[in-house]
């Protein structure tokens, strides 16, 4: 417990309880901190929105996008403004969704340019039981647009012999070059699938392990081979991220700690850094102002190092951040955060120096996650592999 009994850093003033009808009291102080912007609703009724995926535009980082799921049907891409600018496949139930750069896929743009890598999103396919994947094309009109990896939709879903997939998280393995899809279902089930690049996309699963409870967020550590999962319930969990690495495992954080983290614990998302540190953040789903993102050191036991929630969000899901330069709305990077309230329901962006702020956290501008897990870029592939050393294990919490 001693990483739990960190002293919390206090707002200026007292938060105050907002007045929505159905609200939880808040029971904590912990920092607020203000949006800029929020995007277009999704296309479902209710609160359809769920997870979020920052695609980094390769040449003009304002260009960037937001990539998102509506979980009744269908996949959106947002620009940093909040502005539609795609979507497709309204008929297949979408979960998480998330992305990785450089993946090895030979073919040809619908624009007519060819490609040897692409970046590939991979999301859960509720509808088809499978991982569905995307490539982005960057000279798409405008750029940023999805489109199959495997020319269809059909054929870009990969099967997992198990229905209703939940959530999933991608992760790029540094020691084998290798990537792969973490997908999970609500029993706890969770399936490693191996992605095999070439003229098109094939998977296999290599490992398969039990959570113990409810599941669906998730986060893979590209440079410390770590998986991190969040059981809905009861807490946060650290296993190793190699398809070797079997079902051993630390508690990172539990529902109710001093932390503040709440249930459900649903996004996670990491913070990376150049100097090998940064931050683990996770969403306390929860509703009204008792909604609450705690955020934890990257490496070593993952000690807590503070608690805020983003202005007038409500049960937050899914998150994403990146610490790129984002253009001058965004000079120092992005927390993408899912708003439950207003229905339809949508994302909001928050410039990462608010929270930095408000939690006295340190920036980085260098790290450079279209190159992950290396941090720079060497053309269009990433650089030969440092490998790094494996964060430690911590005891449970």
């Amino acid at each position: 417990m001693q990483g739990l009994i960190r002293p919390a850093i206090l707002a200026m003033g007292v938060v105050t309880v907002l007045g929505c009808t159905g609200a939880v009291p808040v029971t904590e102080h912990f920092q607020v901190v203000q949006s800029t912007v929020t995007t277009g609703p999704c296309h479902s009724a209710g609160d359809a929105c769920d997870d979020s995926a920052i695609w980094i535009h390769p040449t003009d980082a304002s260009q960037s996008l937001i990539i998102g799921d509506d979980k009744n049907g269908g996949m959106v891409v947002w620009t940093l403004t909040g502005q539609e600018i795609q979507f497709i496949d309204g008929g297949t139930n979408m979960n998480n969704v998330d992305l990785r750069y450089n993946f090895p896929l030979t073919g040809t743009f619908s624009t007519g340019q060819t490609h040897t890598h692409v970046a590939l999103v991979g999301v859960t396919n509720e509808t088809d039981a499978g991982v569905t994947l995307y490539k982005v094309n960057p000279y798409s009109s405008p750029a940023g647009k999805l489109e199959y990896a495997n020319a269809t939709l059909a054929a870009s879903t990969l099967p997992l012999a198990k229905p209703l997939v939940y959530g999933g998280c991608m992760y790029y393995s540094q020691p084998s070059g290798t990537y792969y899809f973490f997908a999970n279902w609500k029993d706890g089930t969770v399936k490693q699938v191996e992605l095999i690049g070439g003229s098109a996309v094939s998977g296999k699963v290599v490992r398969t392990f039990d959570v113990g409870g409810q599941v669906e967020g998730c986060v893979a550590d590209d440079v410390y081979q770590g998986f991190y999962i969040g059981e809905e319930d009861v807490g946060i969990w650290r296993y190793g991220a190699e398809p070797t690495a079997g079902d051993s495992r630390a508690q990172v954080d539990r529902v109710g700690s001093a932390t503040g983290l709440k249930a459900d614990v649903e996004g996670l998302t990491l913070y990376y850094k150049s100097d090998g540190s940064g931050y683990l953040i996770a969403s306390g789903q929860s509703a009204g102002p008792d909604v609450r993102n705690v955020v934890y050191e990257r490496t070593g036991t993952n000690a807590w190092v503070g608690t805020f929630r983003v202005q007038d969000t409500d049960e937050t899901d899914g998150m994403d951040v990146t610490n790129l330069p984002l253009g001058p709305a965004f000079p120092h990077g992005v927390l993408v955060t899912h708003d439950a309230s207003p229905t339809p329901s949508r994302h909001r962006l928050t410039p990462f120096e608010r929270i930095a702020t408000a939690l006295n956290l340190t920036m980085d501008s260098t790290w450079d996650p279209r190159c992950s897990p290396y941090g720079t870029c060497t053309g269009s592939a990433p650089r030969p592999a440092v490998t790094p050393t494996s964060a430690p294990r911590g005891p449970a919490r």
